[in-house]
């Protein structure tokens, strides 16, 4: 009689020879298929890395770049557009300048002040009989700075306005030619001057008006009645009118300061 557990059949000796041991790991199916799979995710951590991640960073420097490209565009035109409201701006001074200097007086203009003055003296008397009832004027003199008649060549212009007498803004900005001007006529040939004067085409200021009676030297005219002298007209009574007419003029093209440079974040 054979004991079960003292008999080992061949089957189970040739399984005990089959098995291989590597590092005292029995090589069963089991470990091998574990090792099989480690293997395959070596392999394809491998393929992974060498083709799968450049490819994602390619995509993502890729992305990088478009993003960046898409900024420095934004500031692109982030700056075309503030360099156009810079042009726009800068036309509209210019426009608004040549606004201003046309009405200021040209040396044309300034020349011919006295001309156009006395015209305006001829229609106010248009109609008016007798010299003594006229108005005119008596007297126009230039009125030039002290350093205009010894100013050698090349000097600074002397008309150039260097007082603030018009706001600190326009000291050096501006040319003026001044005048002695005196008037004589009625309150409303006067007034009538005055007005028109103001009108001209020329930018003028009148400066340190002062006006006196003058006395009349026309006869009054009377009439006797009931024992008493009666005035049958009364002469108009004449006014002397004296001022200081300033003609502001532009500066001329090789006495206009540079324009300055626009800002860097104008570009």
């Amino acid at each position: 009689m054979t004991l079960a557990n003292e008999y080992v059949g061949p089957s189970g000796q040739a399984e005990e020879t089959g098995t291989q041991e590597i590092f005292g790991i029995k090589l069963t199916p089991q470990v091998q298929a574990i090792a099989i799979a480690v293997l395959g995710l070596v392999i394809a951590g491998g393929l992974v890395y060498k083709f799968v991640l450049p490819d994602f960073q390619k995509l993502s420097e890729s992305k990088q770049k478009l993003s960046e490209s898409k900024q420095t565009q934004l500031q692109l035109q982030a700056q075309i557009q503030k360099k156009a409201e810079a042009e726009a701006k800068q036309e509209e001074a210019k426009q608004r300048r040549a606004q201003v200097t046309a009405m200021f007086a040209s040396d044309a203009s300034a020349n011919t002040i006295l001309l156009d003055m006395t015209q305006l003296v001829n229609r106010i008397n248009a109609g008016v009989q007798g010299d003594d009832l006229k108005a005119k004027i008596t007297k126009f003199e230039p009125d030039m700075p002290p350093a205009a008649a010894t100013a050698a060549p090349g000097a600074p212009d002397p008309d150039i306005l260097a007082d603030t007498s018009f706001g600190p803004s326009l000291a050096g900005k501006l040319r003026r030619k001044k005048f002695k001007v005196e008037f004589e006529g009625t309150f409303a040939q006067t007034r009538n001057f005055m007005r028109n004067l103001e009108l001209m085409q020329s930018l003028l200021v009148v400066r340190n008006l002062k006006s006196e009676l003058l006395a009349s030297n026309q006869p009054i005219e009377v009439d006797f009645l009931k024992g008493k002298i009666v005035p049958v007209e009364q002469p108009p009574t004449k006014i002397k009118t004296a001022f200081d007419l300033h003609a502001l003029l532009p500066l001329k093209q090789e006495e206009k300061p540079p324009t300055p440079a626009p800002s860097p974040g104008a570009k």
